[in-house]
């Protein structure tokens, strides 16, 4: 659900690595496994073990007197004389039943190698504030080196435990010991989340009545973390809270475990298990918070650029503004979709592919496309598991196959009189769908189906671009009606795609002026960016070879208004480049063909009002 009441986010550091070090968990230790486990008053009385399991083959059965012997804690019915008689235990019973010797008696190999580990990746830190502290013009080479180390070592010791439940590929499988480390995680967890919950009820971990933290709960744990709402607080207050809280779950635990205070989220979304969002604070003296999420369509690679920034942008204004103001923005959003007015590198979907797929099935859209550009160029070819780029485009119909609308960004750019993006797919099927995840749930339970039916849907009836191709959308041949001037509905003139309305063409000389002003500002603009891109090609780029698609051979018409005239007339003063891009990545690209088509209606919006109406195709 939605909270804005400040939730306090607490980690434990290096969790399972600590717990191998702080119960000497490992291979060399294990010295087997009780039969009657369930309860320390069982384990007086009942002792046996069974397996054979570690390298501990004593001759005596394990009964309750030599269980005694080795546990000093089994002796004492206080819970007080339990505590303190645990550091003399010659052993440990791990959750699971499983025994493992205390460091007295032999200290493993996996708690030495992770604790010269986690010490190491602390120097390590350690220097690195150190350096940033106390040396002037510090390399910044020196710190990302050592912020490598530590990241590899952090690497390194947490998927030890994963080397221990390896039992398909690993070769040092013992599901044992991944069963009590995993158990020991889990009751550590457990332990925190009581305490917190013990504190907002009025009771501090000794039992004694304290309600500086009530109303203090758990909201959510998993793993390794805690977060912990703190109803009617600020976060300055949540911070105070989280410093003593972990301060008492580090000292309820054997070193090095502990838990560390990790954020604040002032504004907040638990949506499912690893997937939340919210208002970071890092510290108290932080005045502005900073959006952050885990887990959801904002940060995901399967997602369009389209989905991650309205997603986020709809979550911030929600954490700030409340939910009609979203309501407001993405009525807004939806209508620029409609509109076109966005760039198409906001549309570009990822998928990967396989070599081949279960029963001979076709796969994904984006199978379907590598199939096809592999037909074409049989040079191209798609590896196993590589990601593939691709746009959804519309096409005639209500009813239609995704597989026969999926085309590259490239193949989109170049037949862009062709085709134009699928707006109501992306909307409904990917914006639409994370929308719901989020702000369908409590208190809010929107619909946001339902708010996208009440939304206005202008659309766009033509592309400024000329026409190279015989198999164009009717939509290609329908004239604007809307004034390039003014953006206000007007009538329109024929398959005229640049109109000016009555008001524009009455102040001619204002229009004017104005259309030549946007035409000198598209021009500065474009070869700003072609000066980048003749630096990166090594070619010559002007504004002039921008979208430049190689020219169809064609036969002088003496018909001026004939649209192959223009066509032809339009393409004599073009320059072809020396070299085509085809990078998708870079967003000059995007900017290349945007700028191109904004020429292209400026230029037939000037040539309309001045009288060569040459170029109002």
């Amino acid at each position: 659900g939605h909270f804005t009441d400040p939730v306090v986010v607490c980690d434990f550091t290096a969790l399972y690595p600590s717990l191998v070090i702080a119960y000497n968990l490992c291979y060399s230790t294990c010295a087997g496994k009780l039969d009657y486990h369930s309860t320390r008053r069982e384990m007086q009385m009942e002792g046996k073990t069974r397996e054979k399991v570690g390298p501990f083959f004593y001759s005596e059965r394990r009964t309750a007197t030599v269980l005694n012997d080795h546990f000093k804690s089994l002796s004492n019915i206080s819970h007080e004389q339990q505590r303190a008689n645990f550091g003399r235990d010659r052993a440990y019973i791990a959750p699971t039943g499983t025994i493992y010797v205390s460091e007295s008696v032999l200290k493993g190999v996996l708690p030495q190698v992770l604790d010269e580990m986690l010490t190491t990746r602390a120097m390590l830190k350690k220097a690195a504030k150190e350096y940033k502290k106390n040396v002037k013009d510090l390399s910044p080479a020196i710190l990302r080196q050592l912020e490598a180390r530590q990241l590899a070592l952090k690497y390194v010791a947490n998927v030890t435990y994963g080397y221990t439940s390896a039992t398909f590929s690993g070769r040092c499988a013992m599901p044992l010991l991944a069963d009590a480390i995993v158990e020991c995680g889990r009751r550590t967890l457990q332990r925190a989340m009581h305490l917190a919950n013990q504190w907002g009820q009025g009771t501090d971990p000794w039992g004694k009545k304290d309600r500086s933290w009530l109303g203090a709960e758990v909201i959510y744990g998993d793993t390794d973390s805690l977060f912990i709402k703190m109803p009617g607080r600020t976060h300055k207050q949540a911070f105070e809270f989280g410093e003593k809280f972990c301060q008492a779950v580090t000292s309820l635990n054997p070193p090095p475990v502990q838990l560390k205070l990790e954020k604040v989220y002032v504004g907040s979304i638990m949506q499912t298990m690893k997937r939340y969002c919210g208002m970071k604070y890092d510290s108290k003296d932080q005045k502005k918070p900073n959006f952050e999420a885990k887990g959801l369509e904002t940060i995901r690679r399967d997602q369009c650029a389209l989905t991650q920034k309205v997603l986020k942008n709809a979550l911030i204004t929600l954490f700030k503004h409340g939910i009609q103001a979203v309501k407001e923005f993405l009525f807004r959003q939806w209508s620029l979709i409609f509109a076109g007015d966005l760039p198409v590198s906001d549309f570009i979907l990822t998928g990967r592919v396989r070599s081949k797929y279960r029963g001979g099935k076709e796969g994904p859209v984006q199978a379907v496309l590598a199939r096809r550009l592999a037909e074409a160029d049989p040079g191209r070819i798609v590896r196993h598991k590589q990601r593939l780029s691709y746009v959804i485009v519309a096409t005639p119909g209500v009813t239609f196959r995704l597989k026969d609308c999926v085309l590259t960004p490239l193949e989109l750019l170049a037949r862009w009189d062709a085709y134009k993006i699928h707006s109501r797919y992306y909307i409904e099927k990917h914006v639409n769908a994370a929308l719901q995840r989020c702000l369908g749930l409590a208190p809010h339970f929107v619909t946001v189906a339902d708010w996208f039916g009440a939304c206005p849907k202008p659309r766009r009836r033509t592309h400024f671009w000329p026409i190279k191709s015989k198999r164009a959308m009717i939509t290609a041949y329908f004239g604007n009606d809307f004034c390039s001037l003014c953006q206000r509905k007007c009538q329109a003139d024929g398959s005229r795609s640049v109109v000016a309305c009555t008001s524009c063409q009455k102040d001619i000389v204002s229009s004017v002026q104005s259309a030549s002003a946007k035409m000198n500002k598209i021009e500065i603009e474009a070869n700003a960016i072609a000066k980048k891109c003749s630096k990166c090609s090594g070619c010559f780029e002007s504004s002039d070879t921008f979208a430049v698609a190689i020219q169809q051979e064609q036969k002088p018409t003496t018909n001026s208004n004939s649209r192959a005239f223009i066509r032809q007339k339009n393409n004599e003063s073009l320059l072809m480049p020396l070299a085509n891009c085809v990078c998708i990545d870079c967003p000059a690209t995007y900017l290349r063909h945007r700028l191109r088509e904004q020429s292209i209606e400026a230029k037939g919006t000037y040539d309309l009002l001045t009288g060569d109406d040459d170029m109002a195709w």
